[in-house]
This record gives C-alpha cells, sequence and structure tokens, in this order.
C-alpha cells in the first residue's frame, strides 16, 4: 500500500485485522464487476483510466519496470493487471497479490504526477511478486525491502 494503515475501528481485534489483509481499505475489491455502460458513465473510472493510459505510455519508470517485468517472464495486460476503484481515502493504491492486480484509487487520485507515483510503486511491488516470490503477509522483511 504506498499511504499507512488506517487504525482499526474499535471494538475490532486484532485477530480478525489480521485476517482481513487490508482489503477494508478497498472496498470495491470483493464487490461484483459493474458493466462497461455503468462504469463508462463514472467520471472518476474514466479520468482514472486516461491517467492509466498516460502514464503506461509516457512514464519512463513504469515503462522501465513493465519491460524488467516482460523480460523475467511476468508480461503485464492492462485491462487484466490494472483497476480502477473507489478506495478507503486514506490510500492512494495497492497491490493485491491475490490477484496480482494493481488497484488505483480512482476517487483519490486527482493529478497525473500523483497517478505516475502510484503506478511506479505499485508496479515495483507487482515485479518483486513475479521476481522474487514475496511472502507479502508472514515476512516482514520481503515486505520491507519492497517498501524501499
Amino acid at each position: 500500500m504506498e499511504q499507512g494503515e488506517a487504525a482499526s475501528p474499535p471494538g475490532v481485534r486484532e485477530e480478525e485485522e489480521e485476517d482481513d489483509l487490508g482489503y477494508r481499505l478497498f472496498p470495491d475489491r470483493n464487490k461484483k464487476q459493474q458493466s462497461f455502460l455503468v462504469r463508462s458513465l463514472f467520471t472518476f473510472h474514466n479520468r482514472c483510466q486516461l491517467m492509466l493510459r498516460m502514464t503506461l505510455d509516457t512514464n519512463p519508470y513504469a515503462q522501465l519496470l513493465l519491460e524488467a517485468m516482460k523480460q523475467s517472464g511476468c508480461t503485464v495486460f492492462n485491462d487484466r493487471h490494472f483497476s480502477c476503484e473507489n478506495c478507503d481515502g486514506c490510500v492512494s493504491g495497492g497491490f493485491d497479490s491475490a490477484t496480482s492486480q494493481i488497484v488505483l484509487c480512482q476517487n483519490n487520485i486527482r493529478q497525473q504526477s500523483h497517478m505516475n507515483r502510484v503506478v511506479t510503486h505499485e508496479l515495483i511491488h507487482a515485479f518483486d511478486h513475479c521476481r522474487a516470490h514475496v511472502d507479502w503477509f508472514k515476512n516482514v522483511k520481503h515486505l520491507a525491502c519492497s517498501e524501499v
């Protein structure tokens, strides 16, 4: 995740928080995918898709990471590995290792420069997941290394 973890709500046991794995910050992750027509009419989604396309087409860091992933045998497909979704207000994006998707918080990313930073940051996690088979939830050294 790009920004700090939110504190757990009052009454949530630590055990429940561990099982959550941060998904509470990405409420759209467990919802049924909306139709293309509904998503097309939603301006946050359109803006997110346009900014993502601009980042992937013009940002040298994103292009470098995508090429490195391809060379490592992990080709990224834009429509499969990137998802613009609504998120909790404290995050801008995240890497979902269960689906190998980069989640971009369409309601929190408002500028192209911010999109560039989020995509680059999350592509580093995706690269580490592909190349190094990071154990995100049981090895804090793996997580720390990817964040540095």
